[in-house]
């Protein structure tokens, strides 16, 4: 029989080993994150963060294009403003343009989120897991997200979409209490921590029609016969329940916001209103109509939030250039999500995809049966394993609520017209793996040996898989299609190139001759300034140079190298037939331009460059004028 003391030691070692485990990930976690900052230049969101970081020090209030660009502000204050504070603020007129002291600076916040948003992500999950299924379960999850080439990518950089994946599961960790215990203490817990979700990132709206399912089911749980009048009491419980949540989310959204404002409600004067505005198209041409338009412009001002949203609304209904295999779209493609999905995670989670939609229709099935036999009850409450049934089995209420949030972002994201990258997929990642781990946990939890196959299998191919890029993390693409090298003929922009490999175009460039250097011209997609780096190619974005037979190399970024963002010109076609002799990361191409070929090639790249920015300049007496409330920028 057991001692007290062999109890008591046993436990110790089990708390050990409980806090331990994420203890040894959260190391993982920033050795990794930390071979990526010191390997990568800032990418292109990146500079606009700092930018406008710098300049919320210096005028002491919140940037009024934070919002007005359609960025929520809480990742810029977590991550950006403790260095900008301490170096000073700095008034950044041009939002989108880096300069060469950048790098330290995006550096500190790069360190400040994995610290703030990775970790917790990843302790979240191991949390979740564990308390509802267990150590084993709570390793493979934190092992699946430590180890996940996406998921380290943006734990290594101070953008919005890691800090968003974190506030989202909070929200629904929030929104499960909330379903269990519908207190107006969980309502007011549930509208903070969603306020906060939608304040790093506008897409946070989507766990407005979450609740307003949950909120539904909560109603439905307390009608105990269907008729006219029990559905009129149903509709009325569910209003007041959202309403409640709205009026406590919206101001507390606001507040978030530091209840800034972002440029005058109408942005242009009636006068200069075109006919298809939403103004006109709402309110018409009549003398009423232009009283409300110039008060609007003149007298009232746009609350952040409303802003920001609204900005992401209108850059949705307009489209943004996307690259798919080959072809360049405005509006994007309905598939454009899935395949990003196929092409960019990895082997295991790929599995885990297939495995997860097989135990998802069983356990849509099951909650179902248990709903045609619980007589009104909530069958969430109700057992998982209704073979054998055990007091302190988890309840149904985690895996519906992941379920329904994987479905409505699943459901916004194909309906999209923002085809960017799949950083707008990273939070079906972590609810993947919840899912896919507590329902596989759920089936397999006394079959010791199916369950240690399983981790085996996840956490040695995860392990594989994130080693086989290390440290270019961002640029993976699975072997399906011959992995990151040939990732630029699949996808492009944040999916492989965001402007991040400069360091290794500059230890490329140092591997030529002593003299080869200064004969190097550049076309790069980024924000960053070569010259921090100490490459000093002569760009051809500023100049185009009068004599070719001078230059020896171009450094070409895979985006323009396959006719992304080049106005439909695409300069450089004729390089996609030509072998480049080296490569800066997986996202910069360096060409020998002295052979009759790429000279060819570069000679017909400079004359449609050329052409360009003629149309540019001929631009330019319009581009002081507003765009008719239309969004501009990335």
């Amino acid at each position: 029989m057991p001692t007290n003391k062999t109890i008591r030691s046993k436990k110790l070692s089990q708390r050990i080993l409980a806090w331990g485990t994420p203890l040894l990930f959260a190391m993982v976690i920033l050795i990794q994150t930390t071979s990526f900052r010191h390997s990568k230049s800032p990418t292109f969101d990146e500079t606009f963060y700092l930018n406008c970081a710098l300049t919320t020090v210096k005028n002491g209030t919140l940037d009024e294009r934070i919002c007005g660009e359609g960025v929520a502000p809480i990742p810029i204050l977590l991550n950006y403003l403790p260095p900008v504070w301490f170096a000073g603020g700095d008034q950044r007129i041009e939002v989108w343009e880096g300069d060469p002291s950048d790098p330290p600076l995006i550096d500190q916040a790069r360190l400040l989120n994995s610290i703030l948003i990775g970790i917790p992500t990843m302790l979240l999950i191991y949390l979740w897991l564990f308390r509802r299924r267990g150590y084993t379960a709570g390793l493979l999850g934190a092992a699946l997200v430590t180890f996940s080439p996406t998921m380290t990518a943006h734990f290594s950089l101070a953008t919005t979409d890691a800090c968003f994946t974190l506030a989202a599961l909070i929200a629904l960790a929030t929104l499960t209490c909330y379903w269990k215990n519908p207190t107006k203490k969980n309502l007011l817990w549930l509208s903070l921590t969603t306020s906060i979700a939608i304040s790093t990132k506008y897409s946070g709206i989507f766990l407005f029609p979450c609740i307003l399912i949950i909120m539904t089911l909560l109603a439905l749980q307390q009608l105990s016969v269907f008729s006219k009048k029990s559905l009129w009491v149903l509709l009325k419980r569910v209003t007041v329940s959202f309403t409640l949540f709205l009026l406590f989310t919206i101001p507390l959204t606001w507040a978030l916001h530091l209840f800034s404002f972002s440029g005058p409600l109408k942005t242009v004067p009636y006068a200069e209103t075109p006919g298809y505005s939403a103004w006109v198209r709402v309110l018409g041409r009549g003398p009423v109509a232009q009283k409300i338009m110039e008060v609007s412009n003149s007298h009232l001002k746009r609350p952040a939030p409303f802003a920001g949203i609204l900005f992401q609304f209108l850059h949705n209904a307009a489209g943004h250039d996307a690259y798919l295999m080959g072809d360049v779209s405005l509006s994007g493609w309905w598939y454009f999500f899935p395949m990003n999905w196929l092409l960019k995670s990895t082997p295991v989670e790929l599995l885990l995809t297939i495995l997860g939609f097989i135990l998802g229709l069983f356990f849509i099935r099951d909650v179902w049966k248990m709903r045609r036999r619980s007589s009104g009850d909530d069958p969430a409450l109700s057992s998982e394993n209704n073979s054998t049934p055990v007091s302190n089995e988890p309840t149904n209420h985690a895996p519906i609520i992941w379920l329904l949030a994987m479905a409505v972002l699943l459901f916004m994201l194909l309906t999209s017209r923002l085809n960017l990258g799949q950083r707008y997929l990273l939070t079906l990642y972590p609810l993947l793996f919840l899912f896919t781990i507590d329902q596989f946990w759920r089936w397999f939890q006394r079959k010791t040996s199916v369950i240690a196959l399983l981790c085996f299998v996840c956490i040695g191919f995860q392990l594989v898989s994130i080693i086989s890029v290390q440290p270019h993390y961002l640029s993976y693409f699975n072997s399906s299609i011959g992995g990151p090298s040939k990732g630029h003929f699949y996808l492009l922009d944040s999916n492989l190139d965001w402007g991040q490999d400069l360091p290794a175009l500059k230890k490329i460039l140092s591997e030529l001759s002593p003299e080869d250097p200064d004969q190097c011209l550049i076309y790069y997609f980024g924000t960053a300034h070569p010259e921090a780096y100490s490459i000093n190619a002569h760009s051809l974005k500023d100049t185009l140079p009068a004599d070719l037979n001078r230059w020896k190399y171009l450094a070409l970024s895979a985006n323009h190298l396959q006719g992304l963002y080049t106005n439909s010109k695409d300069p450089f076609a004729a390089f996609r037939s030509l072998k480049p002799i080296k490569r800066a990361g997986y996202s910069l191409f360096l060409f020998d331009v002295t052979t009759p070929a790429a000279k060819q090639a570069l000679q017909q790249a400079i004359t449609i460059l050329q052409k360009m920015q003629d149309d540019k300049n001929a631009d330019k007496p319009n581009a002081d004028k507003p765009n008719a409330d239309k969004p501009a920028g990335k």
